[in-house]
């Protein structure tokens, strides 16, 4: 069995289909059983998605610099061996592979919008809904959730047992949200879910009350942001809130 170590380097060739068939099936059986790596796997996958969809435009001065290198090109050589159809088809494929870069240098220092970190968190909760990734451990017992992710994350969240009031604990699991692993706490009312992200932050999440048909609630306390989403009603979500704070 393929262990983390070993496995995390070879996601990336994994989704560019490189590996052979008997490594393409190993990590496939090691993505189902790590969280970790899944995560990993998911946010490669994001930032492929990003870099076939994502557009900024080539600075004025790069640009520039690029005009300047192919007209210098063109006056050096012969006219014959260098045609100016030649000179603007270099300068086309040049600004591509510049553009390319710019790109990829602005995504990898551009940090998710905070309208960007809820939608992901919505995200999340609707892959939790459909089956794709609810629980990594299940239990009612607290006292089994909240060692459970030691080792998993840099911080310990709180978890707490709300079966007296009507919120039973049903276990947790580890997401992936704003670039780094976050603690869920997954919780029940009657049928509906309720996922608890809590991460650690200075600053206090802004977002919506209400996106995609789903309640937020969102409080900050000893420097964790503490998350609640659900199709739960509003003032239900707020007990809820009320009660974990």
């Amino acid at each position: 069995m393929i262990e983390c170590k070993s496995a995390l380097p070879l996601i990336e060739p994994y989704l560019d289909g490189e590996l052979d068939a008997s490594q393409m099936a190993e990590i496939r059986v090691h993505l189902n059983g790590c969280p970790n790596c899944t995560a990993a796997h998911q946010r490669l996958s994001d930032l492929s998605a990003n870099l076939r969809t994502l557009r900024y435009p080539v600075p004025g001065h790069l640009q520039d610099r690029i005009v300047s290198a192919v007209r210098s090109a063109a006056q050096t050589q012969p006219p014959a061996r260098f045609p100016q159809a030649k000179a603007w088809a270099i300068a086309a494929s040049t600004l591509l592979a510049i553009s390319l870069g710019w790109n990829i240098t602005l995504l990898r220092f551009h940090k998710p919008s905070q309208d960007n970190v809820a939608q992901q968190i919505v995200s999340s909760h609707i892959r939790s809904l459909i089956g794709a990734h609810l629980l990594d451990i299940p239990s009612t017992d607290q006292h089994n959730v909240k060692p459970w992710f030691n080792g998993k994350l840099d911080y310990a969240p709180e978890v707490k047992d709300l079966a007296a009031a009507g919120f039973p604990l049903i276990g947790g699991r580890v997401d992936y949200i704003d670039h780094r692993p976050v603690a869920v706490m997954v919780y029940k009312r009657a049928q509906h879910v309720i996922n608890l992200f809590a991460w650690p932050t200075n600053s206090p999440l802004a977002a919506p009350e209400t996106a995609n048909g789903f309640n937020l609630v969102i409080w900050n306390k000893g420097g964790i942001t503490y998350c609640a989403i659900s199709d739960l009603n509003k003032a239900e979500l707020n007990q809820f809130a009320n009660l974990y704070r």
